[in-house]
């Protein structure tokens, strides 16, 4: 029993030897059943301008006067470069070891540090120093220090907190099990909120894919404005967009507000027919849309202190504005704009509070972090309710007119004979019609580039082929040859077949010739009996096999209703500087010298 009590009074003495400096403030106790405790009550506070201490500066004894007791659950920093150093007594008071995690919320924080400061292993007077400012772990709109003290061990807890701009700051303390819960509440929050906002995005994307409506487009852009606003409040820009960087966390929240400000004014402004209610109002919301750019750029190249009071005031503005119109849209029973007005309503008492809560106006609590969520649901919801209310109300306005015109309809009781001669007048307008669609089609054909019977390329398709041709061997030193075939007694078939015989004759002899050239050559009906063949970056003599292999299979080929037929061929290639017509001369002149010769053969220029 007496070595327990002198136990306990060394322990004692090492706690007032330890802390003598900050015996202003209450002793914190912890142990394994600590729920959430809230540290800054429970600490001394020093705002420490322009940022100039370290925390060897600030651990001395002789600095022990410049921190002032706290009872407040959070502390705002006055200037933009301020730092805030707290400082607390904390005990484990129980017989086994404190294992904890301090959390600090990412209320537009730039650096935090931490520091566990104990009594010396040695019991030699001296301390030792624990820095647990790089143990953070990052979990959204929190982060957590791992926090351990072995049994019944005093120490002193220092935290600093240096912000971008101005910044909330409270610190928290849990056991294990309940920064556990902690974590696990906060990550289906962020979950449950991101998941509805993505639903209703996906949701409202279908809509406007279906109907076109420009209402569901500027909802769209209004969602991801929203996705962005409450990832910054929520820290889920940090954990997954930007890699937990706090400074453009901060610096692009600006841009983003403005963002949500100019959509929201841009659908209302489609929503509610502002343009055509009133011009004046209208002229109004978009100088409002102007404003909101020029807060996004100077959010980001201007001064941050600045930027916050001038959000603050255009939210409140601008809210006030987007009511107003939004009201007097439902004295003009504007479909849905009842539920616009709420939906305003509850997004700017949020956003509101929000801006208050980090200029300091308001003391940073966690719940107004939890109605700002179901703020923001109600929010889009409503948005939604709107939507819907209006595609009700089109909806009933055009089975309104159905309605009307089938009452018009039946009134006017046309009888069987006014139909009959209504049907008659219709048919001979269509007949009319037909007669003179038939007339454009025969014009048509003349500019069509298939032959109407061999279904081949006709004269004009051949030569603007033929024209390409001689240009490429112009300019590129390129060359190609022609074949031009003519139906050896074409002539007497028609005379003694008739002509519908010929006709199908020149259909199969175009069908052989397809069948029969290269992929890369062009065949098509010249003239009444004749084909051209263009064969590109082919020789003359080439050409010339290539068409002894086609008077070949025409010899042995055996048509439909004549049985045998033969046909010539005349082949010349390319020369520099040709044109269309000395190119066709010569083919001629070849076609000629095969047709002297005999027929059935092919001939070369």
């Amino acid at each position: 029993l007496m070595f327990r009590a002198l136990k306990n009074l060394s322990f004692l003495f090492i706690f007032f030897a330890l802390f003598a400096q900050s015996a202003a403030s209450d002793l914190l106790k912890v142990d394994e059943k600590t729920q959430k405790v809230d540290v800054t009550p429970f600490s001394e506070i020093f705002i420490d301008n322009q940022n100039h201490f370290s925390y060897e500066d600030v651990s001395q004894e002789t600095f022990r006067d410049n921190f002032k007791p706290s009872t407040a659950t959070s502390v705002v920093s006055s200037g933009l470069k301020d730092a805030i150093w707290l400082r607390l007594n904390i005990v484990n008071a129980s017989n086994s070891t404190f294992f904890g995690k301090l959390e600090i919320p990412i209320i537009w924080l730039n650096k935090t540090e931490v520091y566990l400061r104990t009594q010396s292993k040695e019991g030699n007077g001296e301390f030792d120093m624990l820095n647990l400012s790089n143990a953070q772990e990052i979990n959204a709109r929190s982060f957590f220090v791992p926090l351990e003290m072995k049994p019944l061990q005093s120490s002193a807890l220092y935290i600093k907190a240096q912000g971008v701009d101005k910044m909330a700051f409270a610190p928290k303390i849990y056991s294990a099990q309940k920064a556990e819960e902690r974590t696990i509440y906060i990550a289906m929050l962020n979950g449950a909120l991101i998941g509805i906002v993505l639903v209703l995005f996906l949701y409202n994307l279908r809509n406007y894919m279906t109907l076109k409506d420009e209402n569901y487009l500027y909802y769209l852009y209004y969602l991801v404005g929203l996705l962005f606003l409450v990832g910054t409040y929520y820290g889920y820009n940090l954990q997954l967009l930007w890699d937990s960087s706090y400074k453009f966390n901060e610096n692009i929240y600006y841009p983003i507000v403005a963002f949500n400000f100019l959509t929201a004014l841009l659908l209302s402004r489609n929503f509610l027919k502002v343009d055509k209610q009133s011009a004046k109002t209208d002229k109004y919301l978009l100088i409002f849309v102007a404003f909101s750019v020029l807060l996004g750029i100077f959010g980001v190249v201007g001064s941050s202190d600045i930027a916050a009071y001038t959000t603050f005031v255009f939210t409140l503005i601008n809210f006030i504005f987007l009511a107003s119109i939004s009201a007097i849209s439902m004295k003009n029973k504007i479909s849905g704009s009842g539920y616009i007005l709420l939906a305003w309503l509850f997004l700017s008492v949020g956003n509101l509070v929000l801006i208050g809560m980090l200029l300091g106006f308001i003391e940073y609590r966690d719940f107004i972090y939890d109605v700002y969520a179901v703020l923001i649901v109600l929010n889009i919801l409503m948005i939604s309710f709107a939507m819907v209310e209006r595609i009700r109300d089109e909806e009933s306005q055009f089975e309104s007119e159905v309605q009307k015109e089938h009452e018009v309809a039946s009134k006017l009781n046309i009888s069987k004979k006014e139909l009959r001669e209504l049907n008659e007048k219709l048919q001979r307008k269509l007949a009319r019609q037909e007669r003179e669609l038939a007339e454009k089609n025969k014009e048509c054909e003349k500019f069509s580039t298939k032959d109407e019977i061999t279904k081949l390329y006709n004269k004009t398709k051949l030569e603007e082929i033929l024209t390409n041709e001689l240009h490429r061997a112009k300019r590129y030193d390129y060359w190609f040859s022609i074949i031009i075939t003519n139906i050896d007694g074409m002539k007497g078939i028609n005379d003694t077949h008739g002509y519908e015989v010929g006709n199908s004759v020149m259909k199969e002899m175009g069908e052989l010739f397809m069948r029969h050239i290269r992929y890369l050559d062009t065949v098509g009906r010249w003239s009444d009996n004749e084909y051209l063949i263009i064969c590109p970056q082919t020789k003359a003599n080439e050409a010339f096999t290539a068409a002894e292999h086609l008077q070949s299979f025409v010899e042995r080929n055996k048509f439909f209703f004549i049985g045998k037929a033969t046909a010539s061929f005349g082949v010349t290639d390319s020369q520099p500087d040709d044109t269309l017509q000395e190119i066709m001369k010569r083919g001629y002149e070849a076609l000629a010298k095969a047709k002297e010769n005999g027929r059935n053969r092919v001939e070369a220029l």
